[in-house]
């Protein structure tokens, strides 16, 4: 615990963190406690991070925290997103490793392994449909109809949560933001949850971690106290 308290400390309370990183840092961090919430672990911090976000970001929560009583944006396009995961890497994998019997054909479909599928972010994902896309166009003739029927309807969730994403974003942009107490109420609660998951994970401090993406937070360490070169001395 002590070691991940030190990573955490005061990750939250930089002002130099944008607006932007704190809102996409928070919302990834709400999806992430949400896919980890067995048995309602981590029900409180999510209700209470909710809370805080909306509190500041205003009318941005309904479209993009996805709030529990909900389905907003980052919820749909998360589902979309783990649907066609469990998929490619488990019936999806199963019926081309079974029908295609080569392997730079196969490869054709997961280059660098399924595991890349659950590394993906949003943004990865429109690249990886494209591969997708042609490499059944390549090969379908060798698969099922009831195969590529299935991926396409994952693709097409899945293409249509990330159309819903970008349509929101304009409207996002130009909500208003609330106080600076309000942020700081916020940043405070991102900082409590970080604690709370190293008591959590007090002998796995990566697994604690992992529900904090380091793009959106690991730069925005508070700057020490300026430290003043010393006076040249006489030679």
């Amino acid at each position: 615990m002590l070691s991940f308290e030190k990573i955490f400390s005061n990750w939250f309370d930089d002002v130099a963190l944008s607006h932007a990183d704190l809102e996409a840092g928070t919302r990834d961090h709400l999806e992430r406690l949400r896919k980890g919430n067995d048995k309602d672990r981590f029900a409180d911090l999510i209700k209470a991070t909710e809370d805080r976000y909306t509190a500041y970001f205003g009318q941005r929560s309904d479209s993009a925290t996805a709030r529990s009583t909900g389905k907003g944006r980052t919820l749909t396009l998360g589902e979309a997103e783990t649907a066609l995961v469990q998929w490619l890497v488990g019936e999806g994998r199963e019926a081309i490793n079974y029908k295609i019997k080569k392997e730079a054909d196969r490869l054709r479909f997961y280059p660098s392994g399924s595991s890349e599928y659950h590394r993906a972010d949003h943004s990865e994902w429109p690249g990886l449909l494209e591969r997708l896309d042609t490499a059944f166009k390549d090969l379908g003739g060798l698969l099922d109809t009831d195969v590529k029927a299935a991926y396409a309807v994952h693709r097409d969730a899945l293409l249509s949560a990330l159309k819903t994403q970008s349509g929101q974003k304009k409207q996002q942009a130009d909500a208003s933001l609330g106080s600076n107490a309000e942020r700081d109420r916020l940043t405070l609660q991102l900082s409590r949850n970080a604690r709370t998951l190293g008591l959590a994970f007090d002998e796995q401090p990566g697994e604690a971690a992992s529900y904090f993406d380091k793009k959106y937070f690991n730069q925005h360490q508070p700057a020490g106290k300026e430290v003043k070169a010393p006076k040249p001395t006489a030679a």
